[in-house]
């Protein structure tokens, strides 16, 4: 059974779309770097994050990260130099050295007593998240100049305490300002961004919308309302460790079982060869979405097999 919770959140949204990038676009200052007053929109996801801002037509632009990309992995290496590595180099380090490599950190924000310990050193959810935003935040520097304002989502069943450390990650990373937002109201304004126009004009009749919100991590289901300028979440429900990484999970454990009974040997036993099983478990699930059949590669100990996922048991 589902169970719905009330909100009363309203967010007109004006507030968001005719913010001061939009400020900067009446002045007539069409190149990003000549933007004054830089805000940005974030998605701080479990396993994907990016950052995006609002161009000189009012149009959303996600800004890719120094290696180019438009999504960042969500993941924190700290190598042996004391340097912290966040992103897709972080991904190929964690293959050799596991043990200092953190992920999914998210489902974990808001505990303060769940940390990660490196080098004698303790980290907790709050202090990855804060150098993930800081990557992207680096990124838009370059970009657009200093960013000190910052709009973040969250899952629509996030705690107040969750909340509040998510907003401590922002300060951390060098913001001076960051608002909350939840994720199936985000979604709800890309809709009306994109059906409605860029401008946000009031409807004169009210819109009702249900997100679905699956992500890496976590899932929403929301009911949402919009209505002259303003979102209003109606109501919500979804679970905190429910996503992709679950999945993932499934068909990691699925071919561990299948490897340790044809060789007797078990990846999970050996923290690098179940690393890079977890790497080749994410290209596959990718594979099976827009493909019957997948192959996955494991390699541990002496032994090395390639198995044919299909896309009907993996679903099942």
């Amino acid at each position: 059974m589902v169970a719905w919770s009330q909100s009363p959140c309203h967010v007109p949204c004006g507030e968001l779309a005719q913010g001061t990038e939009r400020r900067a676009a009446r002045d007539g200052r069409s190149d990003v770097k000549t933007h004054k007053a830089h805000a940005v929109g974030i998605d701080l996801g479990t396993t994907y994050s990016c950052l995006a801002y609002l161009n000189e037509h009012g149009e959303p632009v996600t800004l890719a990260n120094q290696e180019g990309e438009l999504a960042t992995p969500s993941v924190v290496f700290f190598d042996e130099d004391q340097q912290v590595v966040v992103g897709t180099e972080a991904l190929r380090n964690a293959i050799v050295r596991p043990d200092r490599f953190v992920q999914n950190s998210k489902r974990h924000i808001g505990d303060p007593s769940h940390c990660w310990t490196i080098d004698g050193q303790d980290y907790t959810p709050v202090d990855i998240a804060s150098y993930v935003l800081r990557k992207l935040l680096t990124a838009a520097h370059e970009q657009m100049g200093a960013v000190e304002r910052a709009v973040v989502t969250v899952p629509a069943q996030f705690s107040e305490l969750q909340r509040r450390a998510t907003i401590e990650a922002g300060h951390r990373a060098g913001l001076k300002q960051v608002d909350i937002i939840n994720e199936p109201v985000a979604a709800a304004l890309c809709y009306v961004l994109g059906t409605e126009g860029l401008g946000f004009t009031e409807l004169a009749d009210e819109q009702r919308i249900l997100v679905y919100d699956l992500g890496g991590g976590t899932f929403d289901l929301s009911l949402v309302k919009y209505h002259q300028d303003e979102v209003c979440v109606v109501a919500s429900s979804g679970d905190l460790h429910l996503g992709g990484i679950d999945w993932n999970a499934a068909l990691e454990r699925a071919i561990c079982d299948r490897f340790l009974a044809d060789f007797h040997a078990d990846p999970r036993e050996d923290s690098r060869s179940l690393q890079a099983l977890s790497l080749e478990v994410e290209t596959t699930k990718r594979s099976l979405s827009v493909r019957p059949r997948a192959a996955l590669t494991v390699q541990h100990d002496t032994h090395r097999k390639t198995y044919q996922v299909q896309q009907q048991k993996f679903a099942n």
